[in-house]
């Protein structure tokens, strides 16, 4: 099987996390393909359903399936997976904000989405479009952070940690990456303003981080929604 050296070992990273949760699974031999493992998950001795672990080697990252019917393991593999993967966010107690951030781009339409977290707790769901879809994706990534950052300024936040997987939305600001377009320069203006202590973190796209996961999700969501509106206007035209 291709790769089965790679999923084995990170199937037992997340197998030796689990064990502290009182959560056991079983894989063997007949368990792998080429680039995937399936794990079936047990707790007190019953199934909980199967988690599936994909390795993606020309990124060299892993991502996971859930087909749980258990919402409460559902959440125990979630932060186990966070945590082999240096995941993990801040505690509610220190105050520090998470803000998991993504843009995208659907039928000529660009979405954003912004899941603001205290801890494990959603303090807000961001989603919308913007007019500008000359620069497709690329525009509801900035558009995102902006939203976010917002959000934090209205709500009395002294600290945040972006969260994001297109790299320029930290290289602008450092200036690692130069601002060409009325985008970017309007983006890089916005967060140098802000009062707001800002942490930078990347996140590789599709990995299986659920937070991350959320926003990629509310920005497809607004992108579609606004697709289906302009179809429906156009068919009444018509």
């Amino acid at each position: 099987m291709l790769y089965k050296s790679e999923l084995q070992n990170k199937a037992l990273e997340l197998q030796n996390m689990l064990r502290k949760q009182n959560v056991s699974f079983f894989f063997d031999s007949n368990s792998f393909k080429d680039y995937s493992v399936k794990i079936t998950i047990f707790t007190n001795n019953k199934s909980c359903g199967n988690i599936l672990i994909y390795y993606k080697p020309t990124r060299n990252t892993y991502s996971i399936k859930k087909q749980l019917y258990n919402s409460e393991i559902d959440t125990t593999i979630d932060l186990a997976w966070d945590k082999i993967n240096y995941f993990g966010t801040y505690s509610a107690e220190s105050n520090v904000y998470e803000a998991f951030v993504d843009g995208s781009y659907i039928a000529g339409i660009t979405g954003y989405g912004t899941i603001i977290y205290l801890g494990n707790e959603i303090k807000a769901e961001i989603s919308g479009t913007i007019s500008n879809t000359q620069f497709r994706q690329f525009g509801g990534e900035l558009r995102s952070v902006i939203e976010a950052v917002k959000w934090c300024q209205n709500n009395n936040v002294k600290k945040v940690r972006i969260n994001y997987d297109y790299q320029g939305i930290e290289k602008f600001v450092s200036g690692k990456w130069k601002a060409k377009n009325i985008l970017s320069k309007e983006y890089v203006d916005f967060i140098l303003k802000t009062k707001i202590e800002i942490e930078w973190r990347h996140i590789k796209s599709h990995t299986g981080n659920p937070k991350n996961d959320k926003a990629d999700f509310l920005a497809q969501k607004a992108a579609m929604r606004n697709t289906q509106l302009t179809n429906n206007l156009h068919r009444c035209k018509n």
